[in-house]
């Protein structure tokens, strides 16, 4: 109870002096009742699955996603050149609210990596921490596909470091989960083209674009690289 009264006190608190404050308090009451009646499809301050179908879940992610991903990334992508009156948000405060409770939110997870380096925050809760309590966060017994996409998120934020090793080990268990997923052979391509992987890059570019991924990047880096070859026809049936 305190923590939903903690998150009401915060929802209303949110509207600045130009807001309408009628329709705050009516928005804000309706979360309060959607948490309070039906506290038990939700886990309170999480963690919570993003993928859920349940419906109590998926409106609370609603309005995490409305009172606290989308007005800090607003703020993050504008900065503080705002109207008088705006509200400033504490960007790392609405990170950790959003993948406290949705840890394997994959816009949360961008909006961390790229965002909460430039802004204060407690440094034991840095981009390892938060890329770390979403790969731990098992929401059921068995990984599902959409589980591929947590791990394709850190694997990006690692080769953007230059943590080749660290990066392709993320990718390789992303499709191990997924191994359909064109998109995962079309990163691990590129971040093999940089390690002078050629085979192992041609293998996985050949598998991209076999199952239908449209960009060329890769397959010209190939080609200026001197080792792309065509894709072989696939044998007829009899």
């Amino acid at each position: 109870m305190d923590n939903i009264l903690h998150h009401l006190t915060t929802c209303l608190y949110r509207s600045g002096p130009h807001s309408q404050p009628n329709k705050r308090f009516i928005a804000c009451f309706a979360l309060y009742a959607l948490i309070s009646v039906n506290a038990h499809a939700i886990v309170k301050g999480g963690p919570n699955d993003y993928y859920s179908t349940d419906q109590w879940t998926q409106q609370y992610l609603n309005s995490v996603n409305s009172l606290h991903l989308v007005p800090a990334k607003a703020q993050a992508t504008r900065g503080y050149a705002a109207a008088p009156g705006t509200k400033i948000y504490n960007i790392w405060g609405e990170i950790d609210f959003t993948l406290r409770w949705f840890p394997n939110h994959p816009g949360g997870l961008q909006f961390m990596s790229k965002w909460l380096p430039k802004y204060p925050h407690p440094p034991e809760k840095d981009v390892e921490y938060y890329f770390q309590k979403a790969l731990n966060y098992r929401p059921t017994p068995e990984l599902r596909p959409v589980d591929a996409t947590v791990r394709v998120l850190y694997a990006i934020y690692l080769h953007k470091q230059k943590k080749y090793q660290q990066a392709q080990e993320q990718y390789e268990s992303a499709l191990s989960i997924a191994p359909d997923n064109s998109e995962i052979h079309y990163n691990l391509g590129l971040l093999l083209v940089e390690r002078k992987d050629y085979p192992a890059a041609l293998k996985h570019a050949q598998t991209a674009y076999t199952l239908g991924f449209p960009l060329p990047g890769l397959k010209n880096k190939l080609k200026k690289a001197g080792v792309w070859k065509d894709i072989p026809p696939q044998k007829q049936q009899p």
